[in-house]
């Protein structure tokens, strides 16, 4: 399929994704869409709409994870984070796809943040206090969230140059305590 241009195309693809079809994020990625007078309005309420219901879509699975796992130990704990975590990365590349308008972009990634961090802050809040493995439990929690950024917000727009931030890995000595 061609890249969508039109907002027939684009909704096309929206409710695609919107039903859990992950394929159709590709095709997003390479569409562009001119915001006019007529489609403005009706486009970003679509897109709302769409992320809106992955987003529930991905709780609701997050949810049942723990429970489906019982959670006895700091292991399936490990899991259900692990699978949540990366759950949300179509999730988070839907939230930058370059053919969306920027602002739009910038209200979904920074809408993706503030709801990764409140449900990290939820499930530290529910770390037991008096637990073995509170550290241990503590520094799982810590990896949980958007992590895995994708290429395009890497990409310094200004200069056009990848971000020097980015983690180095180690010579190969390790440090043993």
């Amino acid at each position: 399929m061609a890249a969508p241009t039109t907002y027939s195309e684009w909704t096309n693809l929206l409710d695609k994704f919107g039903n859990g079809d992950d394929t159709a994020l590709e095709e997003l990625a390479k569409g562009s869409f001119t915001v006019d007078a007529g489609t403005a309005s009706r486009f970003y309420s679509r897109v709302e709409e769409v992320y809106k219901k992955r987003k529930q879509n991905w709780l609701d699975k997050f949810q049942r994870s723990f429970q489906m796992q019982n959670c006895k130990s700091e292991d399936d704990v490990e899991i259900a984070l692990r699978n949540g975590k990366q759950n949300l990365y179509p999730l988070s590349k839907f939230a930058v796809l370059k053919g969306l308008p920027e602002d739009l972009r910038k209200t979904l990634k920074k809408d993706l943040e503030d709801f990764v961090a409140e449900i990290k802050k939820s499930l530290k809040d529910n770390v037991s206090k008096i637990s073995s493995g509170r550290e241990k439990m503590l520094i799982l929690l810590n990896t949980f969230g958007l992590n895995d950024i994708p290429e395009e917000i890497k990409t310094d727009k200004k200069n056009n140059k990848q971000n020097t931030n980015e983690t180095i890995p180690p010579a190969g000595r390790k440090i043993i305590f």
